[in-house]
């Protein structure tokens, strides 16, 4: 996997896409960072492994979100977008910190859609810069918990592709199954947890999906409504 430095931004050249995996799978999430980017097509890639270990900024309230590294033997789904020259310069200063951008070799790819014929252009990941032997210091922490309002975007996301795209059946167990490091870390911040559909009508299918997949069934039940009881433990500070 070709990887460069993306301090400087993108560049022109042929036609750019980029791999979503986490929170760019959702449409709304996604037009959000790149407006233009209303088709999405689902895909699988070999060569990425998906696990809970980026952390937001250390500063304040903070999060454990969805993060990939390069790993022969993995794979991961997600969606395949088309960005500008433009957009992908932006995404590039907005990843900047912690990542760098990934070239995906075409028969790395598996397209979900339907089509036989590759992509005609350059497909790019952004991957975490942590090495493997150093992902056990960013997994979730009472500090740095999952939260289920990220949970719900990527789940809402997956749930749309298979609504869209009927070669994608099982989209949404594959995305469960392919993520790694769940944990019991994990809070419900919904707005209204007990009424969750009053701001994700998608609520029920999303904890359904989570209540049947092997990886979560079980951490599922253990998800407290913040504050959870081991919130209030003290953080662990650098020595």
């Amino acid at each position: 996997m070709e990887c460069i430095d993306i301090s400087g931004g993108g560049a022109k050249g042929p036609q750019n896409f980029i791999f979503g995996y986490g929170s760019l799978i959702e449409d709304e999430s996604r037009q959000r960072t790149t407006p233009s980017a209303r088709d999405a097509w689902p895909a699988k890639v070999c060569g990425i492994r998906r696990g809970w270990w980026a952390r937001g900024a250390e500063s304040g309230l903070t999060t454990t979100f969805l993060g990939a590294i390069a790993d022969p033997a993995a794979e991961c789904n997600g969606v395949i977008y088309k960005v500008s020259a433009e957009e992908l310069a932006a995404t590039d200063r907005r990843e900047s910190a912690g990542y760098q951008r990934c070239r995906i070799d075409s028969d790395k790819i598996k397209m979900l859609d339907g089509r036989t014929e590759p992509l005609e252009g350059v497909v790019w990941a952004y991957i975490n810069l942590i090495p493997p032997d150093k992902l056990g210091d960013n997994l979730a922490t009472p500090q740095f918990p999952i939260v289920q309002s990220y949970v719900d975007i990527c789940i809402h996301g997956c749930l749309e592709v298979e609504g869209r795209y009927p070669t994608a059946k099982g989209f949404t167990r594959d995305f469960i199954a392919t993520t790694d490091e769940w944990n019991r870390y994990w809070v419900n911040d919904r707005p209204y947890p007990r009424r969750p559909f009053i701001f994700q009508p998608a609520a029920q299918q999303i904890d359904t999906a989570l209540k049947t997949a092997p990886k979560t069934a079980d951490l599922f039940y253990e998800v407290e409504i913040e504050p959870a009881r081991w919130e209030d433990l003290k953080p662990v500070r650098p020595t």
